[in-house]
């Protein structure tokens, strides 16, 4: 009897250890980072959160901050996790809502913590996060396709953490190695600045699927070493390998293959879907020399690694029996179509779009684009003709905006010359002003309330409003004015959070579209967010590095932002034309020096302006200054001075009065214009703002043009307006401002 109740009050004694040590011992500290943004609205949550409830069976005991965040910080909470309960986290982990933007400088990495989880798909568009010396182990956890697979690597990598893609790695294994600390083979990039070691071999190649689709991301390793790569968008890897390395290539639920490498420098790879067991390959294929390279304007490149379909012809290509361009163009393009007679004039590259409007591609010549409506297009020599290339997709020709709609035909000359019609001479570019009477009334248009709002005003609080606008933004992904129009109510009610996280969803939306970006930074100013502005024209500049338009507007926005040691040093690379990727800033010259002369009229004692030219301290008078600028290349408008008489003049920007200007504008990459006077008649003006009737709207690239007013510029009574006005909403006129001239 004795023994038996010993053996029953050591099992009682157990349970209860075994019940109460946990709770006893120190709690794991668990900082969660829960990436929020719009692009992660069809991530596969549940797996997320599977993985973390295998972790806490690991872990039963944590101490856990969770921080949601995407273009700003959208809540903080801390939980504490005891036995492997978690309830309360799980629930605000299943009621996040994801919108806006994200932004990576939010993230904290710095503390005592024994983990950082990063839930994300590795892509900031706002801010990148800060190094920090000590760090906690960093944990990037994805569940969706489209991820930044070398930064959440990478980060994982530098913080002695782990990388989880849960639509590849098993959570059980995945949590098995974070526990034992498996160390990540280090990812290595080879270009020009990192060249391959001494004594071994370079490797590239392309990695594509059976349908021969690119396949990025995929990984590519070297068997039994620590070493690894991943592939580009267009599925190309490089990497240097020693003599007898063997490689291994894996993505996703493709099937991993394993390659003995030989003398070969160029191995593609296809891989397969997952349905046998692995099985070794040997790919013998072509040297690294005979990669094909094609040109692209001026530059060279690597024909699989642009991600869009071009084709490219040489002068070599080119016999002397040909007369005419069209004769040089017959046959040499899969997928062309010539006219009667090889006529290109008629060439069709994208097929027929359009039963109304031109279905015919914009010839660029030197980088300057004609006009389509040109009816004999055999208006060059092909003996003077470098290289043709024919660009095919949408993705090769953004800079151009609706021109490339139906494709792109880059030529190149010799001698950089045309033959062109000698009776075209260049336009003035001081319109002579020619005033007539104004009958309509002079009353400033009040700005029209979109269906967007008016469905958002008839809610009874901001919250239920918000709750409508997230319920519709599947169907309206590609509306970039369902985010314009949605942000201004919130603004307009005051939640400015709110409202600066639906305006950025255009960053997560079009993250390489200018014309797109150019909106949302005009937006950004119109509600005082200037510094969210400075970064978006940054991504614009790093976009179109050839533009002109993009380094003053960087300029600018660094002096609106009292950076004023930034924006002289960016003034002075453009004053002096000290930027590689421009050849000219001809066409914004008035408006570089009037910006650079009113910036330099704010100096103090602490500003170094040594190596200024003395003329840029003499800052000019004028009664007014009118600063236009455009969103989209393809802007039309015009703007109608009226004076205190009600009479009037037109400055126009249109095709049909300076199709020379346009074209010069498309060529340089500006899109803006300046119009100063200083002899003006006393008393109230107005300005009259009217688009053509044939200018279609475009929910996906919409037309918004910014219009500066200045009164007594240059003057300590300088006064400055700014409207910013939608082109597409107009009904062909609007006054939109007035101002008085003393």
């Amino acid at each position: 009897m004795k023994i038996k109740y010993t053996i029953s009050l050591l099992f009682v004694l157990l349970f209860s250890l075994n019940t109460i040590l946990p709770n006893t011992i120190k709690p794991v500290n668990i900082t969660i980072y829960w990436d929020s943004s719009l692009s992660l609205r069809n991530k596969d949550k549940n797996r997320e959160l599977e993985f973390l409830d295998y972790f806490f069976q690991k872990y039963p005991n944590c101490d856990v901050k969770l921080v949601t965040f995407s273009a700003l910080k959208n809540s903080e909470d801390v939980f504490n996790v005891r036995s492997s309960k978690w309830d309360q986290l799980n629930r605000k982990l299943e009621n996040v809502e994801y919108d806006g933007a994200s932004d990576f400088s939010l993230i904290d990495i710095a503390g005592s913590g024994d983990f950082l989880f990063l839930f994300s798909d590795g892509k900031s568009n706002l801010g990148e996060t800060i190094n920090k010396l000590y760090t906690p182990r960093i944990i990037t956890i994805s569940s969706n396709k489209n991820v930044n697979k070398k930064w959440l690597h990478e980060t994982a990598y530098y913080n002695k953490g782990y990388y989880v893609n849960l639509l590849e790695n098993d959570i059980s294994s995945s949590v098995r190695d974070i526990l034992e600390k498996k160390v990540m083979s280090k990812l290595i990039f080879i270009d020009s600045k990192n060249a391959k070691p001494n004594g071994s071999k370079l490797i590239e190649g392309i990695v594509s699927d059976t349908y021969g689709n690119p396949v990025q991301d995929a990984y590519v390793s070297i068997k039994g070493k620590n070493k690894s790569t991943i592939t580009d968008q267009s599925g190309a890897y490089k990497i240097a390998i020693d003599t007898d390395d063997i490689l291994i290539f894996s993505a996703g639920d493709m099937k991993t293959a394993e390659v003995i490498t030989d003398l070969d420098n160029l191995i593609n790879v296809t891989l397969t879907r997952k349905i046998n067991d692995l099985d070794p390959i040997v790919i013998k294929s072509k040297s690294a020399e005979e990669i094909d390279m094609v040109l692209i304007g001026d530059k060279k490149v690597n024909k699989r690694s642009l991600g869009y379909a071009v084709s490219n012809i040489t002068s070599e290509d080119i016999s002397d029996a040909n007369r005419t361009l069209g004769e040089s163009l017959a046959g040499e393009f899969a997928g062309v179509q010539l006219g009667n007679n090889n006529d290109a004039g008629q060439i069709i590259i994208r097929g027929f779009s359009s039963f109304v409007l031109s279905n015919h591609p914009t010839f660029i010549i030197d980088g300057m684009p004609l006009s389509r409506n040109e009816s004999d297009m055999d208006f060059i020599d092909p003996n003077i003709i470098a290289d043709i290339t024919v660009l095919k997709g949408l993705a090769a020709t953004n800079r151009y905006g609706t021109l490339g709609n139906n494709g792109v035909v880059l030529i190149t000359t010799k001698m950089a010359s045309l033959k062109k019609d000698k009776e075209t001479k260049e336009e003035d570019s001081k319109p002579k002003i020619v005033y007539k009477n104004f009958s309509s009334p002079l009353i400033i248009s009040e700005e029209k309330t979109s269906g967007f709002v008016t469905m958002l005003q008839s809610y009874n609080s901001v919250t239920d409003a918000y709750n409508h606008y997230l319920s519709h933004v599947d169907n309206n992904m590609d509306n970039v004015k369902y985010f314009i129009e949605s942000a201004s109510y919130f603004f307009d009610n005051g939640d400015k959070q709110k409202g600066l996280s639906v305006l950025s969803n255009l960053l997560e939306l079009f993250p390489k579209d200018t014309s797109v970006l150019r909106v949302l930074a005009f937006h950004y100013e119109k509600y005082g967010l200037s510094n969210y502005a400075e970064k978006i024209y940054k991504i614009i500049m790093e976009t179109s590095i050839n533009d002109t338009q993009n380094y003053l507007d960087l300029a600018n926005i660094y002096f609106k932002n009292k950076k004023y040691k930034e924006s002289i040093s960016l003034f002075k690379k453009i004053t002096n034309n000290k930027i590689k990727e421009i050849n000219s800033f001809s066409g914004l010259t008035p408006q570089i020096n009037n910006d650079y002369r009113h910036l330099l009229s704010y100096r103090d004692q602490t500003w170094n302006v040594t190596n200024i030219k003395k003329s840029n301290f003499i800052l000019p008078k004028h009664k007014l200054r009118v600063v236009t600028e455009w969103s989209h290349p393809q802007s039309e408008f015009e703007i109608q001075y009226i004076n205190p008489d009600k009479h009037f003049f037109t400055l126009s920007h249109t095709k049909k009065d300076n199709v020379n200007m346009l074209n010069k504008e498309i060529a340089e990459g500006f899109l803006s214009d300046e119009y100063v006077l200083s002899d003006l008649k006393k008393g109230t003006w107005y300005l009259n703002l009217m688009v053509p009737e044939k200018q279609a709207s475009n929910i996906k690239k919409p037309k918004y043009l910014k219009v500066k007013v200045y009164t007594d510029f240059g003057t300590t009574n300088q006064k400055l307006q700014t409207h910013l006005l939608d082109l597409d909403g107009t009904v062909k006129n609007q006054v939109f401002t007035s101002f008085t001239i003393n």
